[in-house]
């Protein structure tokens, strides 16, 4: 099966697919029907547990409704645990077959699933980007360099965890992609950018979110398109003034509308200390990812097109903090 070149960013690709993708597939199709089969193999073994419970159930109590419910229980788990535990092996291979020679192509980057590298919040807590969370999980780890700059990436989910037991409430705070980029120069203050929701909003997002960076002075930027979305605040607004001049300003402004996903502008958060920038894009769409046991990896080229606009994302990104019109 081919790969046709689409965008810009595959230019040159074909080649590489050619020669350390393609002569895997049938392999990897191979290992994609022996964990479907695998799954269902212990799928059927927990049906046959559950007709023993149903039967355990009903005998000793009488009571054949409470039978069936723990019966249906029984097999409902076995058989998410059994697919999930497949499906997760499953993904470790194609990822670990596909992944290498994407990131070998575009240079100077590295891939990790797992983000077992993890990725520092820390400062972007400090700015109040984001919101006070006490359980989190970081995925689709990205780490190179583009145009000189170094970046890293991640995808986060980000949740508050209240109460014990019962009553125990896990809520979704943040689910979408981190970055942090380098900068060619050093900010001259700390400085964040914030969704402008007027005056009660910014008051009530202060109290609930904790975001301090409403705290320091709001910055005048002299851009009416920008205030209209965003506020700025940083410690020095003089010298944050001075640092954001208007087309930088537009050029966030494109970050927000055309990286955002569906949340678009209201879900973009920036903020700058010293030779970084840091852009949190809260976002639902798919990044990075590969089709599931059901599907034949034959198929794979489409979501190969998506995986290389995905890993363009912080390339656009980029461009655009450089001035330029984005690659794609």
């Amino acid at each position: 099966m081919a790969f046709t070149e689409k965008s810009p960013i595959e230019a040159g690709f074909a080649a590489v697919y050619n020669e350390r993708i393609a002569p895997k597939l049938d392999a990897l199709e191979a290992e994609r029907l022996n964990h479907t089969a695998t799954a269902g193999k212990w799928r059927n073994i927990g049906f046959g547990v559950a007709l023993v419970v149903l039967a355990a159930v009903g005998l000793l109590s009488g009571n054949w409704v409470a039978a069936v419910i723990a019966a249906l229980v029984v097999a409902a788990i076995g058989a998410m645990v059994s697919y999930s535990s497949q499906s997760g092996s499953w993904k470790e291979k194609i990822y670990g077959t596909v992944m290498p020679p994407v990131c070998d192509f575009l240079g100077d980057c590295s891939y990790d699933r797992k983000a077992s590298a993890g990725f520092s919040t820390s400062r972007m807590r400090d700015l109040k980007m984001l919101p006070g969370y006490n359980q989190s999980a970081f995925s689709d780890r990205i780490e190179g360099t583009y145009r000189d700059t170094a970046f890293e990436m991640v995808e986060a989910h980000l949740m508050r965890t209240q109460g014990s037991g019962s009553d125990r409430k896990t809520t979704t705070l943040f689910r979408g992609l981190l970055f942090r980029i380098g900068m060619p120069m050093t900010a001259p203050t700390p400085i964040v950018v914030l969704r402008d929701r007027g005056g009660v909003g910014n008051r009530l997002a202060s109290m609930f979110t904790g975001e301090k960076g409403r705290g320091m002075p709001k910055v005048d930027v002299d851009h009416p398109g920008f205030e209209e979305v965003f506020e700025v605040h940083a410690e020095d607004p003089a010298a944050a003034r001075a640092f954001l001049p208007p087309l930088f300003l537009d050029n966030l402004l494109t970050i927000a509308r055309e990286e955002g996903g569906s949340k678009g502008e209201d879900g973009m958060r920036a903020g700058f200390d010293e030779s970084d920038f840091y852009l949190a894009l809260d976002r639902r769409e798919p990044f990075l990812e590969f089709g599931g046991m059901g599907s034949t990896v034959y198929e794979i080229e489409p979501q190969l097109h998506e995986v290389f606009d995905d890993m363009a994302l912080v390339r656009r990104i980029i461009d655009r903090l450089h001035g330029d019109a984005a690659s794609r």
